[in-house]
């Protein structure tokens, strides 16, 4: 079973998200801020990070680096509606970027990918 984490300050967005992978047979976590999600990574090693930009303590676009560095077999998801930092986030390793809002069914056919 692939592990999932989940870095978005938006609960809704975290409970949904878990809600609809569980039933696709994946395990997964959320964090709502950097601090957290980095210690779960560290912790968890999980298979796939989706990961948003905009959180309480940091943007998620300055820890890409660390966390392909760190983990470079952990699929990474970055999600934001700010669409201007796409060729950004893929350019610091980023596997795929996704524009809010989003399908469900097509972050689920992107971690099927890994």
């Amino acid at each position: 079973m692939k592990k999932v984490l989940i870095i978005d300050d938006e609960l809704d967005i975290c409970m949904l998200l878990k809600a609809y992978l569980q039933k696709n047979d994946f395990s997964v976590n959320y964090a709502v801020n950097l601090k957290e999600g980095m210690l779960a990574i560290k912790n968890n090693t999980p298979d796939t990070v989706i990961l948003d930009n905009n959180l309480p303590d940091g943007l998620g676009i300055n820890t890409i680096d660390s966390i392909k560095t760190d983990f470079p077999e952990t699929q990474l998801i970055m999600i934001s509606a700010m669409t201007s930092l796409q060729s950004k986030a893929l350019k610091k390793g980023a596997d795929f970027f996704v524009p809010k809002p989003f399908k469900l069914s097509h972050i689920s056919q992107l971690i099927h990918q890994n």
